[in-house]
């Protein structure tokens, strides 16, 4: 499970670090808590929660600190979930960009304010996921310390 989590932080429609963290639940109360203690699963929890934040919010915060107006952050969370649904993992990283683009367009009328809260869009949403890939890999890391250690 651990593994298929890790494999998920890259492939779309598997909800990675959720994965991860399930696989560790899993492994703690099999282990009676031995291998992984309720303190780590608890930090566990926190850094699932922190992914799916980034996941969801990487694209909006891209857009807003571009100077997006409103309808351009609507647009990255609209591109956000029509992405993710529709496109998965391919989806998730250019939609919110996209929707952006077309939505900051039809508001501001400028291609280059529109290009330019797209970009940053998009490369907000790639560095979210570089967050959860090293998310995934912390919690890979300490789960095998624990389990060969």
């Amino acid at each position: 499970m651990i593994l298929v989590g890790l494999i998920g932080t890259v492939l779309p429609m598997l909800p990675g670090v959720p994965l991860v963290f399930l696989g560790t639940t899993i492994l703690a109360f099999y282990t009676d808590f031995t291998v992984i203690s309720q303190s780590t699963l608890i930090i566990f929890l926190a850094l699932t929660v922190l992914s799916l934040l980034v996941d969801y919010l990487s694209g909006i915060i891209g857009a807003k600190y571009s100077g997006a107006s409103l309808w351009g952050v609507l647009g990255a969370f609209v591109g956000a979930i029509i992405g993710v649904l529709c496109f998965g993992f391919w989806g998730l990283i250019f939609a919110p960009a996209v929707f952006v683009l077309i939505f900051e367009y039809l508001q501001e009328k400028s291609i280059t304010r529109s290009a330019k809260s797209a970009s940053y869009t998009l490369i907000s949403t790639v560095l979210g996921m570089i967050v959860n890939g090293v998310i995934a890999l912390v919690m890979l890391f300490y789960f095998l310390v624990a389990l060969f250690v």
